[in-house]
């Protein structure tokens, strides 16, 4: 791939689909040390909420229903993201971004880790386990076979816009006695195993290896959000 025929070149840098397989992997390395940061920030953070009536006050002020509000901020800071990237930004500019959506993401965790600990809080680390393996193994995919998912984007933003749709009517009462919250839980866990596969294939054919804080703040939403809503899905299961 040559920057020339990139629509997302932003300077010399070279492209991480272009290196070698060693260089791809430490580019990857960098990206996800980032991404390690960021979800150890945000453990830090909860355990601040929980430790204090901070997490409570976030629950009077957002409740259950948050998911759709977390799905549109997720979209919104994954375009952000990207931005910063193509746009090649300061690093100090891609940290800041990096740190502003962890507190966010911080957030919206909350009611998730709340209802958890009421019901089975070892289903808190089950669903990091899972997380943690299926970010691993679609890494490691698109990794090893170098195959560009961008054609995924269009498609994922409809997703992203029908989930938002169905669960928007839900409230309503338009689906009658529908488990759609169960149903809307399992089409974002979907969405996101898509987005990673979108998200890692971007980082390597589309960013400069200098842009691994930006990359990271793509890939640490969707594995957020994959987090919370696996974390939903055991809940739900385990009340059957």
């Amino acid at each position: 791939m040559y920057q020339d025929n990139n629509p997302y070149a932003v300077n010399s840098d070279m492209f991480a689909v272009d290196a070698a397989l060693s260089e791809r992997l430490a580019f990857l390395r960098k990206v996800y040390l980032h991404v390690f940061g960021a979800i150890l920030f945000l453990i830090g953070l909860e355990f601040l909420y929980f430790s204090t009536p901070m997490a409570d006050s976030i629950m009077m002020l957002f409740g259950r229903r948050t998911w759709w509000i977390a799905l549109i901020g997720f979209m919104a800071v994954t375009w952000f993201a990207q931005r910063l990237a193509y746009s090649g930004a300061s690093q100090t500019s891609q940290y800041l971004g990096l740190g502003m959506f962890t507190v966010a993401e911080s957030v919206f965790v909350v009611p998730a880790i709340w209802f958890a600990l009421r019901i089975n809080p070892n289903l808190i680390g089950q669903a990091a386990f899972l997380t943690l393996l299926i970010t691993g193994g679609l890494t490691l995919f698109v990794v090893f076979s170098k195959a560009d998912f961008s054609f995924l984007r269009n498609f994922l933003f409809v997703g992203g816009m029908a989930i938002l749709g169905v669960g928007l009517l839900s409230m309503f009462g338009l689906f009658g006695g529908l488990n759609v919250g169960t149903m809307i839980s399992g089409a974002i866990v979907a969405l996101m195993c898509g987005y990673i596969l979108y998200e890692t294939s971007l980082i390597m054919h589309h960013l400069p290896t200098t842009a691994h804080v930006a990359g990271a703040m793509m890939i640490f939403g969707s594995i957020a959000q994959l987090f919370r809503h696996i974390l939903f899905l055991l809940m739900r299961f385990g009340d059957d």
